[in-house]
């Protein structure tokens, strides 16, 4: 295997003490050797600290008070000297040959390349569903054909990138949350092709706090990285597809609010859909 330099590896930790002995081992037991592994504690309150000490000669450690998701993102690139980048979400964890899989498929024309993924519960650890990926090339008609889909699977987990593609693409966007990986992934899929590995590299851990999270704010958090797409003087958008989008969208949260019961916003939601932009906010470009 030959050595294509280092790979810096981020992991950003927000109360997953429980978790983060098996996601560091995931790491740190890669068949590909040549890693720096930074872990950002992003203001945890529990015994986080207290795992992550008998640690200190094996991981960078920033321990900082929390600046949301994409906060921590950026304070460990901004750490990170790796010739690649890597992320891993503390409650997931990689199987030993993932990073090894990936930087043989890396070169100038695919700076990203990402995986598969298993998703598992966590308390049978009985594998609930293996997704596969599709997308692979240029990428960047996709993230507007098919509103609402994760074009890089469990982005931030899966994907490994080079530093080259990061200095055109710029840090993650800390005005977003959930949303912040499709648009950081969005604004590569400009610079470089993707490709995958299809093997499920990445364990994907279902919990109560992963499944706990509030729709709405998503939803509300996936409205503000479209709109900031059409928006984005490197992309050209019609006013057509805004509409398209913006309805399919739109569509598929109401189906969302039903499932969840909340007719209050289930209604907002169709009173949107009346209306001939459903989103008011948007700054329509001129286009036809």
């Amino acid at each position: 295997m030959a050595n294509k330099g280092k790979i810096s590896v981020i992991i950003p930790n927000f109360n997953y003490a429980r978790f983060l002995t098996e996601t560091i081992e995931s790491v740190l037991q890669q068949s590909y050797r040549n890693i720096e592994l930074i872990v950002v504690n992003n203001g945890s309150t529990d015994n986080s600290l207290e795992i992550l000490a008998p640690l200190k000669d094996q991981i960078i450690l920033i321990d900082q008070p929390n600046l949301g998701q994409s906060g921590a993102r950026n304070a460990g690139l901004r750490k990170a000297q790796g010739d690649f980048i890597a992320f891993l979400d503390a409650d997931d964890y990689w199987i030993a040959d993932k990073l090894e899989k990936q930087i043989e498929l890396i070169g100038d024309d695919n700076q990203l390349i990402y995986s598969g993924i298993s998703r598992f519960k966590d308390d049978d650890r009985r594998v609930r569903s293996v997704v596969e990926p599709a997308f692979r090339g240029d990428c960047s008609q996709f993230f507007l054909t098919c509103p609402g889909v994760s074009i890089v699977l469990s982005g931030e987990s899966t994907a490994l990138f080079t530093r080259s593609l990061l200095r055109k693409v710029g840090d993650f966007d800390e005005n977003l949350n959930g949303a912040a990986g499709w648009d950081f992934f969005r604004r590569c899929s400009k610079y470089t092709n993707f490709d995958f590995v299809p093997e499920p590299l990445t364990h994907y851990r279902l919990h109560s706090s992963n499944m706990s999270n509030s729709s709405n704010k998503t939803i509300i958090d996936i409205r503000k990285a479209y709109t900031k797409t059409f928006s984005d003087e490197n992309w050209s958008v019609s006013s057509k597809q805004i509409r398209k989008i913006t309805r399919t969208l739109e569509f598929s949260f109401l189906k969302t609010y039903l499932r969840e019961f909340n007719f209050r916003l289930a209604f907002a939601s169709v009173l949107k859909l009346l209306k001939f932009n459903p989103w008011t906010d948007l700054k329509t470009p001129k286009s036809p």
